[in-house]
């Protein structure tokens, strides 16, 4: 995988929403959607933000990547019916777009099949994403995967991008992924 290829899209990743996650603690994603963030500036992949007015702020590692250009406000279920979003990600001229966002069910699901529907190939890390319940969120996940989606991670999503731990980018991106680990 070239990084050269590469956007990153973060859906609905604001404090208030995040908080409602039941399949992973809100803290691990957010902390998996930092470090994502955090890869993607070093890597210097485009990063597209979309949020749902009123719902709060992006939470405060994404906030710090995020601009008046970058982010797009909207209430559907998916970015991809926003024509400024697609539009934004069309710019970028990348084909592989990494989804990461709440919940899983919705904003993530619809995402990423809008998303392949458009030429995209999808990589959902699992990691940075949270769900509405331990019920629904492996039927989404199937469902993307079943459309021909990757289900990764974080942590396998990087090293792949940046394999090289000895040499920059990879020296930077293993001290994000080591930062990510549990204590």
């Amino acid at each position: 995988m070239n990084a050269n290829d590469v956007q990153l899209l973060f859906v609905h990743l604001q404090t208030s929403l995040v908080a409602g996650s039941r399949t992973v603690s809100a803290e691990a994603l957010v902390k998996a959607a930092t470090a994502l963030a955090e890869v993607g500036a070093v890597l210097g992949l485009p990063m597209t933000f979309a949020v749902v007015p009123g719902r709060g702020d992006l939470i405060p590692g994404l906030a710090a990547h995020a601009t008046g250009a970058d982010t797009f406000p909207r209430h559907a279920a998916s970015p991809f019916l926003d024509a400024a979003t697609v539009a934004a990600l069309g710019t970028h001229g990348r084909r592989i777009l990494v989804v990461a966002g709440f919940a899983t069910e919705v904003a993530v699901l619809h995402t990423s099949l809008d998303g392949m529907a458009a030429g995209y190939a999808v990589q959902v890390p699992v990691d940075a994403v949270g769900g509405l319940s331990g019920r629904t969120e492996p039927a989404a996940l199937g469902q993307i995967e079943r459309a021909g989606g990757v289900l990764t991670s974080v942590h396998g999503l990087a090293s792949r991008l940046a394999p090289d731990f000895a040499a920059q980018p990879g020296a930077d991106v293993l001290a994000i992924l080591q930062a990510l680990q549990p204590a």
